[in-house]
């Protein structure tokens, strides 16, 4: 009997997280053109449906109903697997993240570092969805993307390391448990969510580090051979992935499920008030990645691996060895962590902008003025 339960628990986990990831894309692509038509005082879509909601739905039947063809040269099962690949990281880091009291699908003892670890499953579709294309268009949007999230996934270890150190555990579960009675990671260690939310952008593709399908330069970058559904796939694992970093940033940053009233309304052992609590938490944040695309433009390729490897790793490593010293040299840790990182927060945002310009301004004087 345990076997069949365990077996049908399994089941109901998988589709709870594939309808998380195919709802949050159909939501997200209609929050995102409603939210950047309220930013730049536009209308956005709203014909389709009351107030234009049904808008996502009608453009995934549109995209049912083209062409789906293959290059003639292309490799058939490396150019069909891949769309179907870059949806595992999505699904699959959902097993460890715990929507609210009561439900969480496995409770690893690595949780953290698993978070890291599916992730490498896009890039592995991107790479095999350029490679297989056997366009040099194709294949050059996917080393740069490869390489890109690749660089990337290192600030990204590095805070999650942090995040490790500070509550002792890997566990995820254990992340959300330490932030009761709202002392949320995020107030003391806010350079680390800082580095972790500017690394998560990267590894989603998305502006201003979206260098990996930049029509202007690469036409439409690893994704330049594929049509139809197939298409389509790439095209909502980016937006579906919205939804997932942001509940994963929620969790190691902001509390969780845990809020104002948690617990309150219990049902089968599960946290109901605990879901929308996370679910607010997940969209104040999803906004803030709507919000930064429409802001910001897009960085050249030298300036997105410059400032990875010149900038994050770095201050990533100096911010473990700070770590570390407060956690073992300081009484009250906490706040002397929440000093350091508050200090450090402010001074990298305050300084970035005018460093950049000094740079920007030496390297114009070493070039040369080329007179007619």
């Amino acid at each position: 009997m345990d076997i069949v339960l365990g077996i049908l628990r399994a089941i109901l986990f998988v589709v709870i997280a594939y309808a998380v990831v195919f709802v949050a894309a159909l939501v997200n692509i209609y929050f995102e053109r409603r939210a950047m038509a309220f930013i730049g005082d536009r209308l956005g879509p709203n014909r389709t449906g009351p107030q234009g909601v049904l808008q996502s739905i009608a453009d995934a039947f549109k995209m049912m109903g083209k062409e789906d063809f293959r290059p003639l040269l292309a490799d058939p099962v490396l150019f069909t697997l891949a769309p179907v690949t870059v949806m595992i990281g999505a699904v699959a880091i959902q097993l460890v993240l715990p929507y609210t009291q009561g439900l969480l699908a496995t409770d690893l003892n690595i949780g953290v570092i698993f978070l890291v670890a599916i992730t490498s499953f896009t890039t592995l579709a991107i790479l095999m969805g350029g490679w297989a294309s056997r366009n040099k268009y194709s294949l050059v949007g996917a080393l740069r993307a490869a390489a890109q999230m690749i660089s990337y996934e290192i600030p990204m270890l590095l805070a999650l390391l942090i995040v490790a150190m500070i509550v002792g555990s890997l566990r995820v579960s254990a992340v959300v448990a330490f932030q009761a009675g709202y002392e949320w990671i995020g107030f003391y260690a806010p350079f680390t969510f800082l580095m972790f939310y500017i690394a998560s952008i990267a590894e989603l593709n998305r502006g201003p580090f979206d260098l990996p399908e930049s029509e202007s330069e690469l036409v439409a970058g690893y994704a330049t051979e594929y049509s139809g559904m197939r298409f389509g796939m790439f095209y909502l694992n980016e937006y579906a992935g919205l939804t997932i970093m942001s509940m994963v940033t929620v969790t190691l940053f902001f509390g969780g499920w845990m809020g104002p009233w948690s617990g309150a309304l219990t049902w089968w052992g599960i946290d109901w008030i605990g879901i929308l609590w996370f679910l607010l938490k997940t969209y104040v944040l999803v906004f803030m990645l709507v919000w930064i695309r429409f802001s910001i433009p897009r960085l050249q390729v030298d300036q997105l691996m410059g400032f990875a490897w010149k900038i994050l790793i770095p201050l990533g490593l100096v911010n473990i060895l700070a770590t570390a010293a407060i956690i073992l040299w300081v009484p009250e840790w906490k706040w002397g962590l929440a000093i350091f990182g508050w200090v450090s927060f402010f001074a990298f945002v305050g300084l970035f902008d005018p460093l950049l310009k000094r740079r920007l301004r030496k390297q114009r004087e070493r070039q040369p003025v080329v007179s007619a």
